[in-house]
Parts: structure tokens; sequence; C-alpha cells
């Protein structure tokens, strides 16, 4: 039979036991959750896509992704990029191709387009 002294040492074992797999699992659901971030940040963007999504998951304000592709900023519009190239009667690559260089500029991976005018 164990002892009092022995007793109160499992109980914090199983208490440190406890602690620790429970802070092993928040560090890997951390984990994870950041490598899903980061995949969404750097895939490509699809025809089947709406343009909150790819403002939400490639960190780009959804106003100017709506200026690129010509349409006014509409909170609530979550067609795919396919639907609205086909109300829109343009090529859905067109708009993907709008959309990738809008991602570009904010990431600072092109530069910034000139003003009509204006002198480089």
């Amino acid at each position: 039979m164990l002892s009092t002294r022995n007793e109160g040492r499992a109980a914090w074992l199983v208490v440190a036991l406890a602690l620790a797999i429970g802070v092993a699992g928040l560090l890997t659901l951390h984990t994870i959750r950041h490598a899903i971030r980061m995949h969404r940040a750097t895939e490509q963007v699809r025809p089947w896509m709406s343009i909150p999504y790819i403002a939400h998951s490639h960190h780009v304000p959804a106003p100017q992704l709506y200026e690129a592709i010509g349409l006014p900023f509409d909170r609530h519009d979550h067609r795919p990029l396919w639907r609205i190239a086909r109300q829109e009667n343009r090529p859905v690559d067109q708009l993907i191709a709008s959309v990738e260089a809008v991602i570009a500029h904010v990431r600072g991976n092109a530069p910034p387009a000139l003003e009509p005018g204006s002198v480089p």
C-alpha cells in the first residue's frame, strides 16, 4: 500500500502528465493551423474561388480585388470567379491574371502600377 507521501507524488505526476499532454496537443493544433494557412497563402487562384475567399486566404483587401476585375465592392458577393467571368462575358483566365497581379503587388512581388502619364 502506498503511503500518503507517495500518493501525493503520484497525484502530482498525473497532473503534470495531463498538463504536458494538454500543452503538446495545443502546440500540435497550432502547428497544423499554421501549415493550413501557409498552404492557402501560396495556393494558386482557381476558378472555383470567390473574391472574399481569395482576399481572406491571401491576406489582400477584397475591395482591391474587386477593383482589379472591374466590379464594385460587394461584401455579400460570394460568386466564384468562373461565374463572374460568365456573367461579365470575359475569360476566367483574364480575371485570374488580374487577381494574381493584385496579390503579387500587395506582397511586394511586383512594381506598383503607374498612373497614366507618370514617369517611372
